[in-house]
């Protein structure tokens, strides 16, 4: 009996990871997608460079939307007790200081860009810059 106690403590701590699963709590991660072939330019080379540029950039909303949160903006229009048209829209604002593009690669016919934001940097960073206001949830940007 007592084997097998040794054996079931033995075995439960062997599904213990040695090391912290998730190192640092305060990094955030985005992916940010944009398709080639749909981008203007004149050459391959270009549009592949747009695409890389919008991927980036979508990297950076999605960032925003993690920090900040996202704005929805829902309106239902009613005509003589009828439903009418209804309209949803969505908007992400706020600065991101200190994120880093972990790795840029095509897919297919689309651009990935992989990003990271450590927050403490973040937060250290806006010490050192210039100060902007960013709007907070009670005005609307429509």
């Amino acid at each position: 009996m007592r084997r097998w106690i040794i054996l079931s403590l033995l075995l439960l701590v062997g599904c213990q990871p040695l090391t912290e699963m998730r190192k640092n709590k305060d990094i955030v991660t985005a992916v940010g997608y944009a398709t080639i072939s749909e981008q203007r330019g004149r050459t391959n080379e270009e549009k592949r460079i747009r695409a890389m540029r919008a991927s980036k950039i979508d990297a950076y909303r999605e960032l925003t939307e993690q920090v900040y949160g996202m704005r929805i903006s829902a309106r239902a229009e009613m005509d003589d007790q009828q439903l009418g048209v209804e309209s949803t829209d969505g908007a992400v604002d706020g600065i991101i200081r200190g994120a880093k593009v972990i790795s840029s690669y095509p897919v297919g016919d689309s651009y990935v860009t992989e990003m990271e934001l450590d927050l403490s940097v973040m937060d250290r960073m806006k010490k050192h810059g210039e100060v902007y206001h960013v709007p907070t949830n009670q005005e609307t940007m429509f």
